[in-house]
């Protein structure tokens, strides 16, 4: 049982038999096939599995972004159509989506003038949401003055200034640093903490996807499925070097990492 602070189960995004294939004919390749997942609202859940087996485009259907072939995704019950303003997104290649020109406190606000937000709130929302993530002395440098951590909080208050109770993060650390990764990692379990907001994370690194996680789904096979769901039962307030030295972590990273290293041989073998 996760021994967390939190009582509630509500549902904040469901994939029911979520199915999706690219191409038609003798071409189509069906990528992730009869996909079932709850995702319990508060919660950060990591998705993990080997390369190539659609983590990405799982979160793509999540976000809204791209509609299943069959099947649904749906918000809080309902069916999810396309992108939705309670979604926000931080995608892998944070230094593309910042515009060099523009000021840090510009950047985080530009993406809501195109949602008909007014001048002044769109500003307010821009500075509070780099408030949270540490960044309010840089609001007037440009994003080429920051380094790579920094620019990946930029990144994250973008989407918080959506001020959206879901978040998903495809991969959002990983061409950072060991240590600016730690921090960012810590960075997302406060947001956690002090915003109460959903939080799916894509990532290849299995340490991270334990140290973060309430639940690690495992994703294997070709189509995709969900091949383990683990229930992460550290307690929150996590510690770097506390928590990944607890043997109930390193028994849970133990058993993803071999669930990972059987799917991925089963697809070599194909």
């Amino acid at each position: 049982m996760n021994n967390t602070t939190k009582t509630t189960t509500e549902v904040a995004l469901s994939a029911s038999n979520a199915t999706k294939w690219f191409g038609s004919g003798d071409q189509q390749v069906t990528i992730i096939a009869d996909l079932n997942l709850d995702l319990v609202a508060g919660d950060i859940t990591c998705l993990v599995g080997p390369s190539g087996v659609g983590k990405t485009t799982l979160l793509r259907l999540l976000s809204g972004l791209a509609k299943p072939s069959q099947g649904e995704i749906s918000m809080a019950g309902k069916a999810l159509e396309g992108p939705v303003g309670e979604i926000a997104v931080v995608f892998q290649d944070y230094r593309g989506s910042m515009m060099p020109w523009m000021r840090v406190l510009q950047n985080v606000a530009f993406p809501l003038e195109g949602r008909g937000v007014p001048k002044p709130e769109r500003l307010r929302r821009a500075a509070a949401a780099l408030d949270v993530v540490g960044l309010s002395d840089s609001a007037e440098k440009y994003p080429w003055q920051l380094s790579g951590g920094m620019q990946q909080r930029v990144a994250i208050a973008r989407a918080l200034a959506y001020e959206s109770p879901i978040l998903l993060m495809d991969e959002p650390f990983g061409s950072l640093d060991a240590q600016t990764r730690f921090e960012l990692e810590d960075l997302v379990l406060k947001l956690r903490e002090d915003l109460g907001i959903t939080i799916v994370v894509v990532t290849h690194d299995i340490d991270e996807a334990v140290y973060l996680g309430d639940r690690v789904v495992v994703l294997g096979g070709r189509p995709s499925r969900v091949v383990d769901d683990v229930v992460v039962p550290i307690p929150r307030g996590r510690q770097q070097l506390k928590t990944k030295s607890d043997p109930v972590f390193i028994e849970l990273r133990t058993r993803v990492m071999e669930e990972i290293q059987r799917f991925g041989l089963r697809s070599q073998q194909r």
